[in-house]
């Protein structure tokens, strides 16, 4: 899968969790809607690095920076 297709599927993803999202702000379901509006940004700003070339960091690496 190239970095296009993946960022098209992030987005697909994204937009079904503002989707979840709609439907539990309807029913006042507050801390999810928090919670898949945050997935939703999650998964754009992906898509978004992928678009542009850029590796996306996952949950598990760290980044450790030398200072000196």
């Amino acid at each position: 899968m190239n970095n296009v297709s993946m960022a098209k599927s992030y987005i697909r993803q994204a937009y079904e969790r503002l989707k979840h999202a709609k439907e539990a702000f309807e029913s006042g379901n507050y801390p999810y809607v928090v919670r898949q509006c945050q997935e939703a940004v999650e998964l754009l700003l992906k898509a978004s690095l992928r678009l542009v070339g850029i590796e996306p960091v996952t949950d598990l690496e760290i980044v450790v920076i030398n200072c000196k």
